[in-house]
């Protein structure tokens, strides 16, 4: 068929959409964002750890408490574990979807109007989803515009192209950085000299983690051992995403102190490869770096007392107490 005909055929619709959008954005100016009960924040901050332990189903509950107050950021991330623990968009992940949009939110507008969700097969997507995409492309336009970042990186995620994805990163936004040379690893972006595509890829990476982000300070990490690079350097790297909270790296900071490995070469530390192994193991939410801690706990304890172990855990009581809690820094717009 004739695009041409297809527009055609479409103005009415595509006025509608157009208003809808109108509509939303203007609503959206002054929205007040919900105050949370001291209690109400303690359940979204825990609900939110756990969703980013991959820890789907515990979260919900933590999270249901601080999104039935009004808040926005709980509303969408547990729509979000709704979703994920069903594998396809639900009535209740899509009520949930819908009340963080109608207060703004770019990535469950984004969600909303996602054509590839299995919800089109079970008939559970809702009306809209297409309304919902016109107001989402508008809305992050006019916030990029001011310096948003995040919108930014929402209108890369909508299919507007990897440059949205550079502009985050040029604006500073280091989980924007660390994807961005993540996909330049991968092949995307053009540059008319190799050498100049790996420069960009250590480029990004070291500003990602020179900007504080666990997850691209291990990327970073990575980037160095597969090219040769410092030792030092990489251990330095490692050890700050492990106290930065990331899961992977603190697996690795854990063996490398355990032992078990001695690519790093930190000085040995059974107690706290013991016990940083440990607090890993106890992680429900699934995963890689979970299982291979409790596969390595028993190696580990084979060199230790009874007395060193429970001062193992004791050790990882106290980091686990002054250290962020454990992520795996899933991105916003994730799974």
């Amino acid at each position: 068929m004739c695009r041409k005909l297809e527009f055609t055929t479409e103005v009415p619709k595509l006025i509608k959409q157009i208003a809808f959008s109108l509509i939303l954005i203007f609503s959206f100016i002054g929205t007040a964002f919900a105050e949370l009960t001291p209690e109400q924040q303690a359940a979204r901050d825990e609900g939110l750890a756990l969703y980013q332990q991959s820890d789907w189903y515990d979260s919900q509950p933590l999270l249901l408490e601080a999104a039935q107050a009004g808040d926005q950021k709980a509303q969408y991330f547990l729509a979000e574990a709704i979703r994920l623990s069903n594998r396809y968009m639900t009535a209740e992940s899509r009520k949930w979807y819908e009340a963080a949009a109608e207060q703004g939110d770019l990535f469950a507008m984004l969600r909303l109007s996602s054509s590839s969700d299995l919800c089109h097969e079970m008939g559970t997507c809702g009306p809209h989803s297409t309304n919902w995409r016109s107001t989402a492309l508008a809305l992050a336009h006019e916030r990029a515009a001011q310096g948003d970042v995040e919108a930014m990186q929402a209108l890369f995620n909508a299919g507007q192209g990897l440059e949205w994805l550079e502009k985050a990163a040029e604006g500073g936004y280091a989980p924007a950085q660390e994807l961005l040379a993540s996909f330049y690893a991968e092949g995307e972006g053009w540059f008319l000299l190799p050498g100049r595509r790996q420069a960009a890829i250590e480029k990004w990476y070291k500003a990602s983690a020179e900007g504080g982000f666990p997850l691209g300070m291990m990327s970073y990490a990575n980037f160095l051992y597969e090219n040769n690079g410092s030792q030092k350097e990489m251990a330095y790297w490692v050890k700050k995403a492990a106290e930065g909270g990331y899961i992977g790296a603190v697996s690795t900071y854990a063996a490398g102190l355990a032992d078990v490995s001695g690519t790093l070469n930190y000085p040995k530390d059974i107690i706290a490869g013991y016990g940083l192994t440990y607090l890993v193991s106890r992680l429900e939410g699934g995963g890689y770096a979970p299982e291979a801690a409790r596969r390595r706990l028993p190696l580990i304890a084979q060199e230790m007392t009874p007395e060193q172990i429970e001062e193992a855990k004791v050790f990882a009581a106290e980091w686990e107490d002054t250290h962020p809690p454990l992520s795996f820094f899933v991105p916003v717009f994730g799974y």
